[in-house]
């Protein structure tokens, strides 16, 4: 019924919250920050959209509760060991075949210097 594009199809959750322990300094880890996440994630839907059932899809509400349980299982200094972590996991337990996460915090020191600073990794099976 629907065609093999399994490269094309993808699915985005954009804005997850986190609040890791992150950052170079004990003071920056002493207590969660908030960061932000947005997740695209690829892999085929023809099965799901064929049956119209969420056990042949990615369910993204477990996808959310495991990016969030990697965000909070360890302190991490760096946006980019964050960043690979989320993606090896989401690769490892979800039926996807490539992942890309793009993963912003605010740093206090940086306040009234700019916005935000950004990591993007992305990686496949």
């Amino acid at each position: 019924m629907f065609a093999n594009k399994t490269s094309k199809n993808r699915m985005t959750l954009a804005g997850v919250r986190i609040n890791p322990r992150i950052g170079v300094t004990p003071e920056e880890r002493a207590a969660p920050q908030e960061c932000r996440a947005d997740l695209t994630l690829w892999g085929g839907f023809e099965a799901a959209a064929s049956a119209d059932r969420l056990d042949k899809s990615i369910d993204y509400c477990s996808v959310l509760a495991a990016v969030q349980r990697t965000a909070c299982d360890r302190d991490y200094h760096l946006l980019e060991a964050l960043a690979y972590e989320i993606v090896r996991d989401v690769l490892k337990n979800f039926p996807i075949s490539r992942a890309n996460v793009k993963l912003r915090k605010r740093p206090s020191s940086l306040m009234g210097k700019l916005d935000f600073v950004e990591v993007e990794v992305e990686n496949s099976r």
